[in-house]
């Protein structure tokens, strides 16, 4: 056996594993690090618990502010940029890695693997017209050589090549992290709703073959790009919802925009991006009100919230609780108008069922490169529409 098969099955071999999961969502306004002891593997089932979760930290490490700066100037990227913020988000990505373990108490020989997700800076959101594609920087080879650790990243890419959306890929990972603390307890129908910059939503159910999910539309990040054009760059997002509670919604423009809105009528599977819901969306939405104020703060609040209500509407079965995670759950304006249009289910946190809200995206990422450390697929063709299961994530080996 040589030296990397050596590797691979000394870590698998081990009663538990120190895994972090790391990522930094469309708004790019931090690196996301959660750092699980993860235990046993696969999906709970009548057979065994499957993989056991327990999150020893979290930490949010925000970008050096010239790499923020050019991720959020994206649209004028060219090759050279592409190459060069491969490198630096990877760069970032380490120290965010580093500091995390140092808090954590942990050195960087204690961890057996890394799952990064990196940071998105293309997904083909069905465009007509489009290939399907998916680009995420962040190199793993990068993150592998700074930190000493064995790294699976790049995750979409093979659900993509697969024939699959490539989005959303956490429900695989929202089925163990979620899974009833209770084996014995009468199974409910629960969705997961997350809002990071786009939201999406795993539907649960005690069949794996039944889960699915899909992205609804945007989450976050029409909001924080309206934030920052207020703000003149002061603020990256809505903080506690305060411009939209000090807004009034425009009906009128909020109809015209549901209206307007192609994506939200399709089936699932179906996933999308900033390419859809970015700075163009925020531009016609002010040009159609007239300004760039708190009432369109409001209005694309309300939006927003919609577009997720129509989506469990249109496509999501009764479901008795929908669990709250992602940065949107701390903007009270999205979040309560959420509870109001989701009820008669209950809208918590994520908290409330063991995971937090903030750390459940990292969390999930933990989750998928432990799996593909053993081989085992995690796209789910019944969210994607893939052809078939695939084990998502490249290797990319540790230091030797």
């Amino acid at each position: 056996m040589n030296a990397t098969a050596e590797m691979l099955t000394a870590r698998t071999g081990k009663p538990s594993r120190i895994v972090v999961g790391m990522i930094s969502g469309t708004s790019a306004d931090s690196i996301d690090a959660a750092v699980c002891r993860i235990e046993g593997f696969g999906l709970p089932s009548a057979d065994g618990p499957g993989a056991r979760v327990e999150l020893i930290h979290y930490a949010e490490t925000p970008y050096p502010e010239a790499t923020r700066a050019r991720i959020l100037d994206l649209k004028n990227w060219g090759v050279r940029d592409v190459a060069e913020m491969n490198v630096r988000v990877a760069e970032a990505f380490a120290d965010a890695c580093l500091k995390t373990l140092a808090e954590a108490g942990l050195r960087p020989e204690d961890v057996d693997l890394i799952g990064s997700h990196g940071q998105t800076v293309y997904h083909h959101s069905s465009v007509p017209g489009a290939l399907g594609a998916t680009l995420q920087v962040g190199d793993g080879d990068v993150l592998a050589e700074r930190t000493g650790a064995l790294v699976f990243a790049d995750f979409r890419a093979r659900d993509v090549a697969a024939g699959g959306e490539g989005a959303p890929i956490s429900p695989f990972a929202d089925i163990i992290l979620y899974a009833p603390r209770d084996p014995s307890s009468t199974p409910e129908r629960r969705a997961v709703l997350n809002l990071g910059g786009i939201a999406n939503v795993t539907v649960l159910d005690p069949d794996p073959n039944k889960v699915f999910g899909f992205d609804t539309g945007p989450a976050n990040t029409l909001l924080d790009r309206l934030a920052r054009r207020i703000s003149g760059g002061a603020e990256s997002c809505d903080r506690d919802g305060a411009l939209a509670r000090a807004g009034r919604v425009d009906p009128a423009l909020v109809e015209r925009l549901l209206a307007d809105d192609a994506y939200l009528g399709r089936k699932p599977p179906k996933s999308t991006g900033f390419e859809m819901y970015g700075d163009a969306f925020v531009e016609r939405a002010g040009t159609l009100l007239g300004r760039f104020d708190a009432d369109l703060m409001a209005t694309l609040t309300e939006y927003t919230a919609r577009t997720v209500a129509d989506a469990f509407a249109r496509f999501v079965p009764p479901v008795v609780e929908v669990i709250g995670a992602g940065g949107g759950v701390r903007n009270p304006a999205l979040f309560g108008r959420l509870a109001e249009l989701l009820a008669p289910a209950r809208l918590l946190l994520g908290d409330d069922r063991g995971v937090p809200g903030d750390a459940r995206e990292a969390m999930a990422f933990a989750v998928l490169a432990h799996e593909a450390l053993h081989g085992l697929p995690t796209s789910l063709p019944s969210v994607t529409g893939a052809r078939r299961p695939a084990v998502l994530g490249k290797v990319c080996l540790p230091r030797a």
